[in-house]
């Protein structure tokens, strides 16, 4: 399977132990049709050009007043802040265990 855009980071913050929240800029679909928490293998490419190879957990973000949105968390223990304007892609494939520990 090709590499698909996932979305365009607009925010991303940590959540202390959890991990890192990806909020992105437009709505993403293709969460729509995936499980809650699962785990995903993405690419993070940086408006600098370098690129990320990170799991990252699909989420559901709800606020008052504001749409339910999804959302991704990276989860390894090294995740930082990604800035605004990166992009999450993804080829299709599902984290396994061995890649989770």
């Amino acid at each position: 399977m090709h590499e698909k855009l996932l979305f365009e980071v607009v925010e991303s913050f940590s959540l202390t132990g959890l991990g890192i929240l990806l909020l992105p800029a437009n709505a993403a679909p293709e969460l729509q049709h995936l499980a809650l928490h699962t785990a995903l293998k993405v690419q993070l490419r940086l408006p600098t050009g370098h690129q990320i190879a990170a799991i990252a957990s699909v989420e559901e973000i709800s606020r008052p007043d504001v749409p339910e949105i999804r959302a991704l968390l990276l989860t390894q223990e090294d995740a930082e802040p990604v800035p605004a304007g990166a992009e999450v892609w993804w080829s299709g494939q599902e984290a396994t265990w061995d890649d989770l520990f």
